[in-house]
């Protein structure tokens, strides 16, 4: 009855991995080739300070305003070439990154449901997708906030010091959730193997 429930839930994971990492693809394949055709809009938030004119937003109350340390959209509507480019960096590294996490996973719950889903083998790869979410999802917030910060300075008519104003702290979370299970697996593999020696 347990190994039926286990088995009923490796397939819904896998099955879940395995779609996310067809749509991430799919996602990514489109966001490319929406940013190599030519007049595609751009979107990019800008630091309020570097703006001007802000106090007279109309359609708000009596005292409210534009916070000044906050982030508005604007679109680009015929980018060059270099822009479409420079969006694409803040959007590409991400979803490739996904859809990889996601091909790793269902790759790694398709042989915990061919065989024994607790062995040394299962506990490692979780670790290497913790390394690799933690770490390439860290170089690819650096990779999206550099693009974002020359994408800013092509719209602006001065420069001004860009600021990141998101966090990597999801693809450190994910990561290291990954690998701590892979360390308690490990471990739990490592106790199984003691008790067998003792039997």
């Amino acid at each position: 009855m347990l190994g039926n429930r286990l088995g009923t839930w490796l397939r819904w994971l896998r099955a879940t991995a395995t779609f996310v990492f067809i749509a991430a693809l799919c996602l990514a394949v489109a966001v490319l080739v929406i940013a190599l055709i030519p007049g595609s809009p751009v979107t990019q938030e800008l630091p309020a300070a570097a703006l001007t004119g802000l106090d007279r937003v109309g359609g708000v109350t009596a005292g409210v305003a534009v916070a000044p340390s906050g982030w508005i959209p604007f679109t680009i509507h015929d980018p060059s070439l270099a822009q479409r480019l420079l969006y694409l960096l803040t959007v590409l590294p991400g979803l490739v990154l996904v859809a990889e996490i996601a091909r790793r996973m269902a790759n790694l719950l398709r042989g915990a449901q061919a065989s024994d889903p607790f062995t040394a083998d299962t506990a490692r790869a979780l670790v290497a997708v913790g390394k690799l979410t933690a770490f390439a999802g860290l170089g690819a917030w650096i990779l999206s906030q550099i693009a974002q910060g020359v994408l800013s300075g092509t719209m602006l008519t001065s420069p001004v010091t860009f600021r990141p104003h998101q966090t990597p702290l999801g693809w450190l979370a994910v990561g290291l959730i990954f690998a701590a299970f892979g360390q308690i697996l490990d471990r739990g593999v490592t106790m199984r193997a003691e008790l067998d020696t003792v039997i």
